[in-house]
């Protein structure tokens, strides 16, 4: 029998396998995603509420709601084209999302809030949030 020479150093051994790798899933710009998403609807209701010249909101309840909507709305053309931004907006607010097509969805989102601001930009508030939505989603945050 052999015994092992305590002063001899130890055969070298076979180095550990690397611990499995998981793939990871690609971060999306949930950031750009929602402050494009909110800045979006801020524009589609200030659009909304042009569109009814703002009536809806003076005169809750009474008789010429009523009968403005039974006798058709007339459409105020900047509030159409304030839906249209929106629309184009939220449109960019899906690009931010999905992997791959943040910097078409930022530079959408950006243009089409700079260009809100025609319209009222959202009471202010969604024009700047569609800005900073559209930065976050170029930088893919």
């Amino acid at each position: 029998m052999q015994q092992s020479n305590p002063t001899q150093p130890a055969a070298p051994t076979a180095p550990a396998a690397p611990a499995a790798i998981m793939p990871t899933a690609p971060k999306k710009a949930t950031i750009g995603f929602v402050l494009s998403l909110v800045g979006a609807v801020f524009i589609l209701v200030q659009g909304v509420v042009r569109i009814f010249r703002g009536e809806a909101l003076t005169f809750l309840g009474s008789d010429t709601i009523r009968l403005r909507v039974l006798s058709g709305l007339r459409v105020e053309a900047v509030g159409a084209i304030a839906m249209v931004f929106a629309i184009i907006i939220l449109v960019g607010a899906y690009f931010i999302y999905h992997v791959g097509t943040e910097t078409a969805g930022g530079i959408i989102v950006l243009i089409f809030a700079a260009l809100s601001i025609i319209t009222g930009g959202g009471w202010l508030i969604g024009f700047i949030l569609g800005i900073i939505g559209g930065i976050m989603g170029l930088l893919k945050k």
